[in-house]
Order: C-alpha cells, then structure tokens, then sequence
C-alpha cells in the first residue's frame, strides 16, 4: 500500500513538473521597449531637461522575472542608421519573454548622468533608491514607475515607459515697480546660492520620494540675467536688456533643483539707470522659504521698488518747494529823477 502511494506520488509530480516546463517556454519574441515618451503635464515652458518634442536619446532599464533580476541597468538607445534615427529603441544581449512568468520594469533617464541606483536587484516597488549629485541645475532626472507584465506565447507588445521629471524646476520673475519716468533697471547674475548637493530618493510603483538632501552647490546655482527673451538655454545672454515701469522680465535660464523644504539664499544684482545711464548698482540678498516638489515648476517672482532697490535703505522721491518774497520799495537813494522838459525853452 505505501510502495503504491509513493508511486502515485512520484506520478502527480512528474506531471507537474512537465506540465510547468511547458507553462515556462521561452517565447520566441524578443522583449522589446518602445513609445517611451516624457509626461509634462507639469511643466510649461523649454527646460533645460527633456520635452514631447525633443525626445531624449537613452535611459536605464530595470528588469525582473519572478523576483529574479534580467536587466540591470542596462543601456537602451535609439537606434541610428548612418547618423539617421529609425523606429525603435536597442539594447545589447537580447532577453526573451517566457510565456506566463511575471515581470516588472522600470528605468532612469538618461543613461549617463550623475545618479546611481543604490539597490540595483530590487524592484522599485519595493523601495530601491537613487542617489543623485547636482552639479549646476542642467541636468534632468527622470522616473519610468513600475511596468508589470506577463509574458505571453506570441504577440508580446513591447514594454513603454512613460518618464516623469522627479527634480524640481525653477525660473524668475523680476517686475520693473520703480515708478520714475526716467529710470530703467537691469538685473543680473540671479543666484540660488544654497541648493542642495546631493539627494537620495526612493523609487516607488509611480513616484519617487527625496530623502536624505545634502550639502550645497560650491558654485551656486546660476540663473543668468532677467531678459526680454523666453526663458531658455538656447539664446545668448546679455545684460543690455533695461527694462521700464510695470515691466516684467525673467531669468534667461531655468534649473533644475533637487526637491526639499527650506529657507533658499537668493542673490542678484540690480542696476539703476536714468535716461539710459547707469547710475548705481546693488547688490541683493534674500531668503525665500519654498517647498519644491518633484515634478513641479516654480516662478520665484520679485517687484523691484524704491523702498526695496537699495537693500540696505528706502530711496527717498525729490521734491521741491518753492516761496516768493513780496515786493519791496526801493531805497531813498536810489531814487531816479527825472529833468522837466518845458516846450518852450527847446532850441530847434
């Protein structure tokens, strides 16, 4: 009876085992990535970082099969043909799907940059994180979410990401509110002096959240001068731009900061010209306590008046006064006389 049981036994797990071997297969379908694209449903102008219609070149992808890890970080690019882009994204050491084994996805744009992932071999979902290095606010930092799939026998679509910016995105306002007909102003060299150096944040199923802030930019985070143009990193910088009352300039450049809640140091200088000619300079600092949040875009705005040009004492406006002293009659010696002319005594 034993003997017959573990026979039985034996059969049940063959069969099993076979049957799961064919539940495993691989597919012949190779695991594709495509229509990877970046969500900027938050943010409103050029940045220096990536756009809908300048679709970045490379990112970092993520890969797990049953808990086990396929790709670690591995490179996926556009693929050119003689310097032309074609259809698609490539990557070395092609991996396959297996018909019903479970998998989960992330990536990290862009490829190269000034991040590492502190637990490569763990799922986003469960907590992996990224350590990020600010240098200038140029660069931009972005986060697929969690995509989770199952391989099929055929017809596996290719995994897509759609990438959102997990830095904060920051530009200035400056408004002429120096109210004299013959004055102008300028503003320049526009300064985030404290930024945070470095920031780690963990990667959750769809977001990321920022811990661990450190540090500051030795350099500053520069902005450029307020000017005329659309802010951007595409046009030429100048301080020729003066600007007239009620007029509103902003910071040539936006950067990208890593998120956190504190008390920012910002400095800028701000040039005084009557009738086109400079007349003074001050030089600004101030503190502006923002939460920035990944993902978001931030106009720090600032009115530029009489009571705040100077920062060191409100400008006084000139006025005049005027008095009229009476009339008054003239000394007795200074009288004028004049002779009597008779008629009759003319000589013709």
């Amino acid at each position: 009876m034993k003997k017959t049981l573990l026979a039985i036994l034996a059969t049940v797990a063959m069969v099993a085992c076979s049957n799961d071997e064919i539940v495993r297969e691989a597919a012949p379908e190779a695991i594709g990535f495509d229509n990877a694209f970046v969500n900027n449903s938050t943010r409103s102008a050029v940045t220096p970082g990536y756009s809908t219609t300048n679709l970045f070149e490379d990112f970092a992808v993520y890969g797990f099969v049953e808990g086990a890890t396929l790709f670690n970080g591995v490179e996926v690019s556009k693929n050119y043909d003689n310097q032309e882009l074609t259809s698609g994204w490539e990557y070395e050491e092609t991996q396959y799907w297996i018909t019903g084994a479970n998998y989960a996805f992330y990536a990290v744009a862009p490829y190269s940059g000034n991040w590492t992932i502190k637990d490569a071999t763990t799922p986003a979902s469960t907590g992996a994180e990224i350590s990020f290095t600010n240098v200038d606010g140029t660069q931009d930092l972005l986060y697929s979410g969690i995509v989770a799939r199952q391989g099929v026998a055929n017809n596996n679509a290719a995994v897509a990401f759609t990438f959102k910016h997990i830095l904060s995105r920051v530009k200035f306002s400056f408004e002429n509110g120096y109210n004299a007909s013959a004055a102008t102003i300028r503003v320049r060299d526009i300064k985030i002096t404290n930024a945070y150096a470095t920031g780690v944040a963990t990667l959750g199923a769809n977001a990321a959240t920022w811990g661990e802030q450190a540090g500051e930019i030795t350099a500053g985070v520069a902005f450029g001068n307020a000017s005329d143009d659309e802010a951007t990193t595409d046009v030429k910088e100048s301080v020729e731009v003066a600007f007239g009352y009620a007029s509103v300039y902003e910071s040539l450049n936006e950067r990208l900061l890593i998120p956190g809640t504190k008390e920012w140091n910002i400095s800028f200088v701000v040039e005084l010209l009557v009738s086109g000619q400079e007349i003074d300079e001050y030089e600004h600092t101030a503190k502006a306590t923002i939460a920035l949040e990944p993902g978001m875009s931030y106009d720090i705005k600032a009115v530029i008046t009489a009571t705040n040009i100077d920062p060191n004492h409100a400008q006084e406006p000139i006025e005049f006064t005027a008095t009229m002293t009476d009339w008054t009659d003239a000394a007795t010696e200074n009288e004028a006389t004049v002779d009597t002319i008779q008629q009759g005594n003319q000589n013709n």
